[in-house]
């Protein structure tokens, strides 16, 4: 992820990356900068923006995942809770007590959701190109 992003800075017009045969930024070189600089000024900046997204929907992934094998009886197993469990456990009380499936599934819904819209808050807030 970081690779890609960093080639694709590196032809873009914001660090000035001509096809000159001077150096990895030539424009930034020009104005004195050296590589660290220019890597923790211009490419690191621009780098962490799909880093966070891509670690928010990582790890919403791995709560439904977790959850779906714990439901079909192949993650935690039973004496340490868990919400797919809860929901196993759930499907044999449905008629008596439905609060039992239906608070433990908006819980694991609401968890990745929070996930997903959190990463993509903290992306709009790190992003630069996001900045007017």
């Amino acid at each position: 992820m970081t690779r890609s992003r960093r080639r694709f800075l590196k032809h873009s017009a914001l660090i000035g990356a001509a096809a000159v045969s001077g150096g990895l930024w030539p424009s930034a070189r020009a104005l004195g900068q050296g590589s660290a600089i220019t890597v923790v000024r211009h490419v690191l900046p621009n780098c962490v923006g799909p880093i966070v997204v891509l670690a928010s929907l990582t790890v919403s992934t791995a709560i439904g995942a977790e959850a779906a094998l714990s439901f079909l009886g192949l993650g935690i197993q039973p004496p340490t809770p868990s919400w797919g469990n809860i929901l196993s456990d759930g499907r044999q009380y449905i008629l008596q007590a439905p609060w039992i499936s239906t608070f433990s599934g908006l819980a694991i819904t609401i968890t990745i959701l929070a996930f997903n819209f959190i990463g993509d808050g903290l992306r709009d807030a790190i992003d630069p190109r996001m900045r007017t």
